[in-house]
């Protein structure tokens, strides 16, 4: 299987994976080595996919991918979004107080009220492309998925992203939103290293964010449509 090598002199690659920057930087990656996981350690990442997002062989893959891209968290957050918006304040409360018994459920659904109109039209599917992104490189690495495939699937994503979000920032907020709905924390404490990390991208001068343009242009001749090339 061919490598997928992405060099730092590379823009348009770069740019392609930096919507998974939080991530790979979250796991000790970072764009001076093309976001590049250990030969040896594929086995870990097979573990890391596994435990994380039950990625289990090829098929489990391209299963998780799928749903990521046509589903994903945005559409849960959708759903409990519009149904809260069924109701008036003063049925709110009573609500939550059922929820109170189940604290997945509960932790969820504030979630999504503290977002709910602070975030664009796409909602959270920042968080959901984000993953998207970092799953394509590491199952590349895992032996999962070759070179051609993986930057396909990822140029794909961040070109949607493009089309969703107005820049950076929006989409740096819209990611952080998501995040903490998928990991239903609604601590400050457990969201902090990724806020830092966003904070980092954001505003230090030689960062992918503040390097490469978000508006770059991403396409070229192939297919960028994965439900399509899947089938």
């Amino acid at each position: 299987m061919e490598t997928l090598r992405i060099r730092e002199t590379d823009q348009r690659t770069l740019r392609i994976f930096a919507i998974g920057a939080v991530l790979f930087r979250m796991n000790g990656l970072l764009e001076e080595t093309g976001f590049a996981w250990p030969a040896s350690r594929k086995d870990d990442l097979r573990k890391l996919l596994a435990h994380t997002w039950s990625v289990q062989d090829e098929e489990s893959l391209e299963k998780h991918l799928n749903w990521l891209w046509e589903e994903g968290g945005q559409a849960s957050y959708r759903k409990t979004e519009s149904f809260l918006g069924t109701l008036s304040f003063r049925d709110r409360e009573p609500y939550f107080e059922r929820l109170n018994g189940n604290a997945a459920l509960f932790n969820h659904a504030r979630l999504v009220q503290m977002y709910s109109g602070k975030l664009p039209p796409a909602g959270i599917t920042a968080w959901d492309l984000g993953q998207y992104v970092f799953i394509c490189r590491t199952a590349h690495s895992a032996g999962w998925m070759d070179a051609d495939r993986s930057l396909e699937l990822a140029t794909a994503a961040a070109h949607r992203a493009q089309q969703l979000y107005r820049d950076w920032t929006e989409f740096a907020v819209a990611y952080l939103a998501g995040r903490q709905i998928w990991t239903n924390q609604p601590s400050a404490e457990a969201a902090k290293p990724y806020i830092d990390c966003v904070s980092k991208l954001l505003t230090e001068s030689n960062s992918l964010w503040k390097r490469l343009d978000w508006n770059m242009d991403l396409l070229t001749e192939r297919s960028i449509n994965p439900a399509t090339d899947s089938e």
